[in-house]
């Protein structure tokens, strides 16, 4: 597999060793004992069969037969790529041999990130409330994370089964149907919904809530942080093609499957979003599409997963290509992997070179319709010219 994947054309992303990739103080999670798993914490139509008492843990890595193709995942140190070296007004004409991280959007459509600043102890809490969150059973999440009445949607929801939510941010949960486990409309998977613009207008008397939410504004901010300035490196553009306001995070549990290869965690697509940034454990999972084959995206420690979305291609014409990807489901580990997603303002109108003029809101709409009547996002190409 190895010889397949083209290797000089990446060597110029692969800076010197950089101090938090392989800090061996960080590596200290890869020692975690083994645990017993609480499968009433699981979604019902994700529980293993009651005659099935446990899954025993496995000691073999399900990442390893892949592991040298995370060399070849752009590696971008944020600090060097952020000093202010270009002077360029005109996207079309930044210096392809200072910007790496335009280069690495326009062959990728995404790229590791090192040295972005945000501390490694508020990453690993985050993913250590997110795992006390998920093990708490199922009915439980639910009314933890349900709207206190019908003129009230709360910034933090819950869902499960499918990525796809309401415009309001309301979870889709598939129907409660013995046959649901067999369709592939069923993604093996469950998270938390996070609008960032409105998490500081709620607090929880929940001590384990009320400091997840803390958590995660803090993280909101650093995230602000770096979608913003990665945004001007790939522009300019109008301001409002991209607003922080709509930014949200999206908390994934990807619970233990008896059979992988019947499923995903999540299957095949591409992001709405301007940018996404994702944060994965050390279980890995990810997976993109380059080059007609599926390649891992392999967690390393302290780093992040930037990804080019629907929007940003279609407002840099198809300079820059939204990444088709997916994530797998593990027999013996759960994974938990954290995205922010940040959009453009609703309203905002997208022109392009290459598609007819379009708003967000006109996007989100044609994608919900295409759920509701065909079952998967058509994306662009329903705004594309003919």
């Amino acid at each position: 597999m190895n010889s397949t994947v083209p290797i000089k054309p990446w060597l110029k992303f692969q800076n010197p060793p950089i101090k938090y990739l392989f800090d061996a103080t960080q590596l200290s999670w890869l020692n975690n004992m083994s645990q017993s798993y609480n499968f009433e914490s699981y979604p019902p139509l994700f529980r293993p069969s009651p005659n099935i008492s446990q899954i025993q843990e496995s000691n073999s890595d399900e990442t390893e037969s892949s592991l040298l193709l995370h060399s070849y995942i752009p590696v971008i140190d944020y600090f060097k790529c952020t000093t202010p070296t270009i002077t360029t007004t005109k996207y079309q004409d930044v210096n392809e041999d200072e910007n790496l991280i335009s280069e690495a959007c326009r062959e990728w459509g995404l790229f590791r990130l090192v040295n972005h600043g945000i501390p490694f102890s508020l990453l690993n809490q985050i993913e250590e409330h997110a795992k006390k969150l998920f093990s708490l059973p199922y009915e439980t999440k639910k009314a933890f994370f349900a709207s206190s009445s019908s003129n009230f949607v709360s910034p933090m929801s819950y869902f499960w089964g499918s990525p796809a939510l309401s415009p309001s941010g309301a979870a889709l949960e598939p129907k409660n149907s013995e046959q649901q486990n067999n369709n592939q409309s069923l993604q093996w998977m469950e998270g938390f919904n996070v609008s960032l613009a409105q998490l500081s207008n709620i607090h929880y008397q929940d001590l384990l809530l009320e400091t997840f939410r803390c958590l995660l504004e803090e993280y909101g901010k650093e995230l602000c942080r770096l979608a913003t300035e990665i945004f001007k490196i790939l522009g300019p553009f109008e301001s409002n093609y991209m607003s922080l306001e709509t930014g949200l995070l999206r908390v994934y549990r990807y619970p233990r499957c008896l059979e992988p290869e019947r499923t995903w965690g999540i299957d095949t697509h591409t992001d709405s979003s301007v940018l996404s940034i994702i944060h994965q454990d050390d279980v890995g999972g990810l997976q993109v599409y380059k080059d007609h084959q599926w390649i891992d995206v392999n967690p390393l420690p302290n780093t992040l997963i930037v990804n080019i979305g629907d929007m940003l291609q279609a407002m840099s014409d198809d300079r820059y290509m939204s990444v088709k990807h997916r994530v797998k489901v593990n027999r013996h580990k759960e994974r938990i992997s954290i995205g922010y997603f940040v959009f453009p303002a609703e309203d905002t109108i997208i022109q392009s070179t290459k598609y007819n003029p379009f708003s967000y809101a006109d996007f989100r709409a044609q994608v919900q319709h295409d759920l509701k009547t065909i079952g998967l996002k058509t994306g662009l190409q329903k705004f594309r010219f003919s």
